[in-house]
């Protein structure tokens, strides 16, 4: 088109520009009818193009396409390994050499107070207390005790409640928060509710972290039958809690805490639990919801959310609490999102037992994905966003990534699909949102296309860190996802591809936004090695890398 519409004016103007015979102002009003001619024809042109949908191509032929109009680049520093104890690393405990300075854990939780104060718990490796363990029957292997910072005790625990680490210079450096302290011994010796050690002594599988308006940090730990709960201000740096295990004798069962907090300690804690916690009755769900106003001293409210996975949020000023989640425990159905505008009080989920609104389908999930948590995310100006992966051709993929995003406190929304690869598998993605509403969303994502290789879930395929950021998303807009950590997170073996298995990275990881919106920070999970005790497994670490936004 552009070769015709050269030639054609390029006639017009010779035969105006040659011809002997016409003045001067027949020149002028001929070269005046061809650009007018000219300027007709590409006007007609974009008109049409944009009625068919082929505007944007015109477009590209005269700009640069470098992406969209709204897209944040971010710049990625040298990721970090959370560290151990220095008195507590062991280099006889099975630990690749290389890596013996840092703690083995995944699964980690992430959180950030209004000084860039950063908190992350993970998981320990449970089953990582040498040959055998105290829980045998139910997890395997033989009948022992497990220890915690003992030389050749084939641990790289350093205390009993999970990991807890904090960093007071925006990610720089990491360390262990105030009353995590090294605790030597074995289980028999580790006392709960110890009057000696504080929180290290607690016992703690995994836990989820929040913080309200006044900077307090709240940690709850849970034990899977029930939860201990700590409490930080500093940052992390002064215990608030004395030296005796407060125990939150909520759940009768959990395996995923939700935390949020917001105004003077008011908290809102989300388990998830098959079976009806003891104080509760005429109650039925997966998640159960607590709240408090006196910062996690006593908790009421204890009733049922029905639905499949969820996740919780909240203002931290304002009134506003919303949980994300599957609208019930099966193949399909839909994504939802339910709200409340009084700090999430009453006596049930449903409009007419408080203030919690009927929830409202977001968009469509298809197929059951792998522990796929509807994440949801908002800041205080009333921007709210919900992202889910979905696998409508099973668990090997390829999968959809989905996003629902509501800028007036989820009155309205938009929903739509911002799938980042043609092919692959896009995992947990977790969303976060600064105050002046850049979306960033970030995922374990893997490629079928990577290094030109068989096509599917393949033994030697990579798994990395991805993440991108938008500023104000609108409908249909998509991330330019990048590599965040150039190290490959697992590598896909062939016991993974022969079983369908892609849970090796596990099915959480959390991000953040600086207070300023200067910079998103993401805590994850890395495979390496070989594990010392468990066949078709890897040693796992917890990492930490800071991207700053260009902004």
């Amino acid at each position: 088109m552009d070769a015709e519409l050269s030639t054609e004016e390029d006639e017009i103007l010779d035969a105006v520009l040659d011809s002997d015979v016409v003045s001067e102002a027949a020149e002028r009003r001929q070269l005046n009818l061809a650009f007018g001619a000219t300027a007709v024809f590409v006007v007609s042109f974009m008109l049409l193009s944009a009625v068919w949908g082929i505007a944007d191509d015109l477009i590209d032929g005269f700009t640069d396409d470098t992406g969209p109009a709204n897209e944040v680049g971010i710049t990625w520093l040298e990721p970090i390994y959370m560290p151990r104890h220095e008195e507590c690393i062991d280099p006889n405990n099975g630990q690749d050499p290389d890596y013996i300075g840092y703690g083995v854990g995944y699964e980690p939780s992430l959180s950030i107070d209004s000084m860039g104060n950063m908190q992350i718990t993970a998981h320990k490796d449970l089953r990582w207390g040498g040959e055998g363990n105290p829980f045998a029957p139910i997890i395997g292997g033989n009948l022992d005790s497990w220890y915690a910072c003992e030389d050749g005790a084939m641990t790289t625990w350093d205390y009993w409640a999970s990991w807890f680490w904090i960093s007071t210079n925006n990610g720089s450096n990491w360390t262990h928060g105030d009353s995590f302290d090294p605790t030597p011994g074995n289980l028999l010796n580790s006392a709960i509710g110890s009057v000696t050690g504080g929180g290290s002594e607690c016992l703690g599988d995994e836990g989820d972290i929040a913080v309200d308006a006044n900077d307090i940090v709240y940690y709850l730990d849970t034990t899977l039958e029930d939860n201990w709960w700590h409490r930080f201000s500093d940052g992390g740096e002064s215990y608030e809690m004395g030296s005796v295990c407060q125990r939150m004798n909520t759940m009768a069962a959990d395996d995923r805490p939700w935390v949020a907090a917001q105004g003077d300690g008011i908290i809102h804690y989300l388990g998830n639990s098959g079976a009806s916690p003891p104080e509760c009755s005429l109650d039925a769900g997966r998640y159960w919801y607590y709240h408090s106003e006196n910062g996690g001293n006593s908790f009421s409210q204890c009733y049922s959310m029905p639905g499949g996975w969820s996740t919780i949020s909240s203002q931290k000023h304002g009134p506003y609490v919303f949980v994300a989640q599957e609208d019930a425990d099966s193949n399909s159905g839909t994504v939802q999102i339910r709200i409340s505008d009084d700090y999430g009080r009453g006596t049930g989920p449903g409009p007419s037992d408080g203030t919690w609104a009927a929830p409202v389908d977001l968009g469509p999930r298809f197929g059951n994905c792998p522990e796929g948590y509807p994440v949801v995310n908002n800041n205080e100006a009333g921007t709210v966003a919900v992202v889910w992966g979905d696998c409508p051709n099973g668990g090997t993929g390829p999968w959809a990534l989905r996003v629902a995003v509501s800028y007036d406190n989820g009155t309205n929304w938009s929903s739509w699909n911002a799938t980042p690869f043609e092919r692959g598998i896009n995992m947990y993605p977790f969303v976060s949102i600064s105050e002046d509403n850049i979306v960033s969303i970030a995922f374990y994502g893997l490629d079928f296309a990577q290094n030109g290789s068989e096509d599917g879930y393949t033994t030697g395929k990579e798994w990395f860190l991805y993440a991108g950021a938008l500023r104000e998303p609108q409908e249909n807009d998509t991330w330019n996802f990048e590599v965040a950590d150039p190290i490959p997170l697992h590598t896909v073996t062939q016991y993974e591809e022969d079983n369908g298995d892609v849970h090796a990275l596990h099915d959480f990881f959390e991000t953040v936004i600086s207070p300023d919106g200067d910079w998103v920070g993401i805590a994850y999970q890395q495979n390496i090695g070989q594990h010392p005790f468990e066949e078709n497994e890897e040693q796992r670490y917890i990492k930490f890398v800071r991207g700053d936004l260009d902004v």
